[in-house]
């Protein structure tokens, strides 16, 4: 069986497991924790799924996809850089 406890000690297994070390596996860990805060801060509160006028996560993907859509991105890096510049 799995021990995820000694997978997370041992670099050569996390890289075995995920493709990634140490670093880079710490990097996508904290990105992911923080979205989802982000995500349940927006759960917190009920909308009907279907009304897409009233929900927050509806309208700001609207507005992801209507500042970003004729964008090449080569990388997520370059994602994350231009989604930060374009909500500022």
């Amino acid at each position: 069986m799995l021990n995820i406890n000694r997978v997370l000690k041992e670099d050569r297994l996390l890289r075995a497991l995920t493709g990634l070390n140490r670093k880079a596996f710490d990097e996508l860990l904290q990105a992911f924790s923080a979205l989802l805060d982000f995500e349940a801060s927006l759960l917190s509160e009920e909308f009907p799924p279907y009304w897409r006028e009233v929900n927050p996560r509806e309208r700001l993907w609207e507005q992801i996809k209507e500042k970003l859509k004729w964008e090449l991105f080569n990388n997520k890096r370059g994602f994350q850089r231009k989604l930060r510049e374009n909500s500022e």
